[in-house]
C-alpha cells in the first residue's frame, strides 16, 4: 500500500469519470445525463433518478438519498488510497464493463473530502473502486478506427443473430433468450461510443448496420426496440454535427441518407404507434423518436417532405397535441410540427387536408381565458399558433379558418387581453393576406363579425392599459403589434376595393371621433419615417467611408505609379477613369427592411387609401400632415419605390405576372392622386383605385408601369454587371 495527497478541490472530477452515455431509455441514469447541457430538446429526467442524492456519512456508510437537492461543502484533506493492477483498471473501462456514474463518483468523493484521511478497511467497496480509478492514472482506450469499428459491428450482429435464432428456437420460452436479450442491449449501448467519431459513418454503412439498426425497431421487445431508437438518436445527433469536421458532417449525411433510403421514417413512426406513454420508458422512447425525425430534418432539410409524405406523423402529432394534458411530449410534438410546416408548402396542404386547422384552434381554444401555467406550455402555445399563421397564409387554409369559426376566436382572444392576445392578432394578418380571391370571403366576414371595432380598439392604444399589460406580459411589443395592425387594415383596403359598402364601413373608422385614427395613423407614419431615415443616413456614412477609403488607396497607387515612372508620365490613363461606386442594392435594401421599411410603405397606402375614398380624411390628413412637417412628396416616393419593388422579375406564370402589374398600376395611382383636389379624383375615377378611369387613362397608367418595369429592371442589370466586373 502507497500513501497519496490527493487536492480533492482542484480535481475536475466529472472530466475524470465522464464516459459517452448510453442510448435514452437504456438506464434512468443514462437518461438523467443525457439531458444536462443538450442545446437541443432532451427528454426531462424522470423521478426514478435519484442517484445524485445518494450520499456517504461520516463513518463511509452508503445512505441512499431521498430526491432532495442538498449542497455539500468540500474540504481539502490527504486520502489514502489504494494501487489497482492494470487488469482491474482495464476490466473496469472495457465494453461491458460496470462504470461509475457521476452521480455516484460525485457523493463518494464528497464524502472522501470531508472526511479526511481513512484507512483502507473503513472505506466501501465503491469508494475503493473509485479511487483505484484515479490512482491508476492510466490514459482512456486508445480512440475508435476502422478495425475497432468492425469488431464492434462483429459483436453487435452476433448479438442480434444469437437473440434471433434462440426466440425462433424457444419462442414459448422467455428465459431461453432473455440472456441474449441482455447481451443485446449491452451492445447496443456499446454501439453508442460511435457517435463519436462520425468520420467513420460511410464505413457502418458499407457494413450493413443501418439495415440491422433498423429491423430492431421491429422486434418484439419493446424495450430493445426502444434501445435501437436511442441508438440511432444518439449517432445521429445534431449536436455532434456542430462539433465535427467537415468529414464528419459529410459521414453524418451519408448514415442519415442510407437510414432514410431503409425506409426509417415509416418504420420510426410505426414503433410510436405501439409505444405506451404510460410507462416512462416508452415515453422516453416515444421523445427519442421525434428526436430522430428532428435530427434528420436538420441534417437535411429536403427529408421534411419525406418524413410527411412516407410515414403518417402528421396525423400522429395531430392526434398527440389534441390530448389536453400537457406534458413534454405534446410539448415536443408542437415544435416538431413547426419544423416540418416552416418551409415546405406541400406539408402545409397535407396538414390543412387533414383538417388541422379545425384541431389547431380546439387546442388554442384553451389558452382565451387562461394562460400557459410555465414557460413550457408558452412555448407549446406559441408553436401551434406559428403552425396556424403558416396554414392559414396558404389560400387552401383561408376557407377551412372560416369554416371552424376562427377569426371568431381569434377576435376573443383580442378582447380578453390574455397573452394569447399577442398572437391572436398574427393569425388575423395571415389569415388576410394573400390572393385577392381567396382574401376577399374572410375580409368580409371579419366586417361581419365586427371585426373592425375590436381591430381599432387595439390600434387605439392607451398609455395606462399599454402599460399594464406589458408590465403582465414583458414580452409584449407595441412595434410589432402595429405592424400587424396596420397590415391587417391594408390587407382589409385591398381586398374590399369591389366591394363598396364593406369599403364605406372600413373609411367610416378613419373619420369618426374628429379622425383619431387617421392621426393615429399618422403617427405610426412618422415614428417608421424616422427610424428608416436613420438607417438611410447609416448606410449613407457607410458607403461615404467606404469612397474615402477607396479614394485613398487610389491615390496611394497614384504616387506609386509616378515613383515607378520616375516622375515622367506619372498620371496614367487609369487615373482620368471615373470609377463608378459599387453599391449592393439588395442588402442595402433589406436593411432598410429591418429598419422598418416595409411598415411605413404598408402605413402610407393605408393613408393614402383612405384618402382617396373620403375628402373628409384627406383634408384632416393634410393638416396633420403640415402641423408634422411631412410634404406629400414623401408619401409619393414611398408609394413608388413600393410598386417598384413588387414582384420577382419577368415571371413564367402570366398570371401571377398580371396580379403583380394590377397592383403596381393601383400604387402609381395612388401616388399619383394622394391629396389631389376633388377635380383631379374625379378625373381618375371616384369609384376608387381598383375601379379603372377610362380606357385612356387606363392605357396611360400602364404605360407607366410599363416604364417604371423597365427603369427597375435596368437598375437590377446595370447593379449584377458592376457585381460580376468586381468578382472578376
Amino acid at each position: 500500500m502507497r500513501q497519496v495527497a490527493v487536492d480533492l478541490n482542484f480535481m475536475d472530477l466529472a472530466s475524470i469519470f465522464k464516459v459517452p452515455s448510453g442510448p435514452a431509455g437504456a438506464s434512468s441514469g443514462s437518461a438523467s445525463a443525457g439531458g444536462a447541457g443538450a442545446s437541443k430538446r432532451k427528454q426531462p429526467a424522470g423521478a426514478g433518478t435519484d442517484s445524485a442524492d445518494d450520499h456517504f456519512d461520516e463513518n463511509g456508510n452508503h445512505v441512499a438519498g431521498n430526491g432532495g437537492s442538498s449542497k455539500r461543502a468540500k474540504k481539502g484533506g490527504d486520502v489514502t488510497i489504494r494501487e489497482s493492477s492494470d487488469e482491474e483498471f482495464r476490466a473496469s473501462w472495457g465494453v461491458g464493463g460496470s462504470r461509475p456514474s457521476a452521480a455516484s463518483s460525485s457523493s463518494a468523493l464528497a464524502a472522501l473530502s470531508s472526511s479526511g484521511s481513512r484507512s483502507p478497511d473503513a472505506l466501501t467497496a465503491e469508494q475503493r473502486r473509485i479511487q483505484d480509478i484515479v490512482d491508476a492514472g492510466e490514459e482512456l482506450p486508445d480512440a475508435i478506427d476502422i478495425s475497432r469499428l468492425k469488431r464492434m459491428v462483429l459483436r453487435f450482429e452476433k448479438a442480434i443473430t444469437k437473440n434471433r435464432s434462440l426466440r425462433v428456437k424457444y419462442p414459448d420460452e422467455p428465459l431461453k433468450y432473455i440472456e441474449s436479450e441482455a447481451d443485446l442491449a449491452e451492445e447496443i449501448k456499446a454501439m453508442t461510443t460511435l457517435s463519436s467519431v462520425p468520420e467513420l459513418y460511410p464505413a457502418l454503412v458499407e457494413l450493413g448496420s443501418c439495415q440491422s439498426m433498423l429491423a430492431l425497431l421491429s422486434h418484439e421487445n419493446t424495450d430493445v426496440a426502444i434501445a435501437a431508437v436511442g441508438l440511432v438518436d444518439e449517432l445521429t445527433d445534431d449536436d455532434v454535427v456542430a462539433q465535427t469536421s467537415q468529414e464528419g458532417q459529410h459521414g453524418m449525411r451519408v448514415l442519415v441518407d442510407a437510414l432514410v433510403d431503409a425506409d426509417a421514417l415509416p418504420l420510426l413512426v410505426q414503433n410510436l404507434n405501439r409505444l405506451n406513454e404510460e410507462r416512462s420508458d416508452d415515453k422516453e422512447g416515444i421523445f427519442n423518436t421525434l428526436s430522430v425525425i428532428e435530427n434528420f430534418v436538420s441534417i437535411n432539410p429536403s427529408l421534411a417532405e419525406r418524413a410527411v409524405n412516407e410515414s403518417s406523423i402528421i396525423p400522429w402529432i395531430l392526434a398527440r397535441i389534441g390530448i389536453k394534458a400537457f406534458d413534454s411530449v405534446r410539448q415536443y410534438a408542437s415544435e416538431l410540427l413547426a419544423i416540418l410546416l416552416q418551409t415546405s408548402r406541400p406539408n402545409r396542404l397535407r396538414l390543412i387536408d387533414l383538417g388541422g386547422v379545425d384541431t389547431l384552434l380546439r387546442v388554442l381554444a384553451a389558452y382565451r381565458r387562461k394562460d400557459p401555467k410555465d414557460a413550457d406550455e408558452v412555448e407549446f402555445m406559441e408553436n401551434v399558433f406559428d403552425v396556424l399563421c403558416l396554414c392559414v397564409g396558404e389560400d387552401e387554409g383561408k376557407p377551412k379558418i372560416l369554416e371552424s369559426e376562427g377569426l371568431e376566436l381569434m377576435l376573443l382572444m383580442i378582447k380578453e387581453k390574455k397573452m394569447s392576445r399577442m398572437r391572436a392578432v398574427k393569425v388575423i394578418d395571415h389569415a388576410l393576406m394573400g390572393s385577392p380571391a381567396a382574401v376577399t370571403p374572410a375580409a368580409a366576414r371579419f366586417v361581419d363579425i365586427l371585426g373592425l371595432k375590436t381591430l381599432f380598439s387595439a390600434f387605439m392604444k392607451k398609455a395606462a392599459a399599454v402599460k399594464k399589460y406589458k408590465k403582465e406580459y414583458p414580452d409584449y411589443s407595441t412595434r410589432e403589434d402595429d405592424e400587424h395592425l396596420v397590415a391587417i387594415m391594408f390587407s382589409l383596403f385591398k381586398s374590399l376595393g369591389q366591394m363598396p359598402e364593406y369599403r364605406d364601413r372600413l373609411l367610416f373608422k378613419f373619420i369618426e371621433n374628429d379622425g383619431e385614427k387617421s392621426r393615429r395613423l399618422l403617427d405610426v407614419f412618422a415614428e417608421y419615417l424616422d427610424r428608416v431615415r436613420k438607417a438611410d443616413e447609416a448606410i449613407e456614412m457607410r458607403k461615404r467611408q467606404v469612397r474615402q477609403a477607396r479614394q485613398a488607396r487610389q491615390a496611394r497607387m497614384r504616387a506609386q505609379r509616378r515613383r515607378f515612372a520616375g516622375g515622367e508620365g506619372g498620371d496614367d490613363d487609369d487615373e482620368d477613369e471615373d470609377e463608378d461606386e459599387e453599391t449592393d442594392e439588395a442588402g442595402e435594401y433589406i436593411e432598410r427592411l429591418d429598419a422598418g421599411l416595409y411598415t411605413l410603405q404598408v402605413t402610407a397606402i393605408v393613408v393614402a387609401y383612405a384618402c382617396y375614398g373620403s375628402a373628409e380624411v384627406r383634408a384632416g390628413v393634410q393638416t396633420r400632415m403640415d402641423e408634422m412637417g411631412v410634404p406629400a412628396e414623401i408619401v409619393q416616393a414611398i408609394l413608388r419605390e413600393y410598386a417598384d419593388n413588387l414582384g420577382d422579375g419577368p415571371s413564367q406564370d402570366a398570371d401571377k405576372e398580371q396580379t403583380v402589374k394590377d397592383e403596381q398600376t393601383r400604387m402609381y395611382l395612388l401616388a399619383e392622386t394622394f391629396l389631389a383636389s376633388p377635380e383631379a379624383e374625379q378625373t381618375n375615377g371616384a369609384d376608387g383605385p381598383d375601379k379603372g378611369s377610362g380606357e385612356e387613362e387606363q392605357q396611360q397608367q400602364q404605360q407607366r408601369v410599363d416604364q417604371a418595369i423597365s427603369e427597375r429592371m435596368n437598375r437590377k442589370r446595370a447593379v449584377l454587371r458592376a457585381s460580376r466586373s468586381s468578382f472578376q
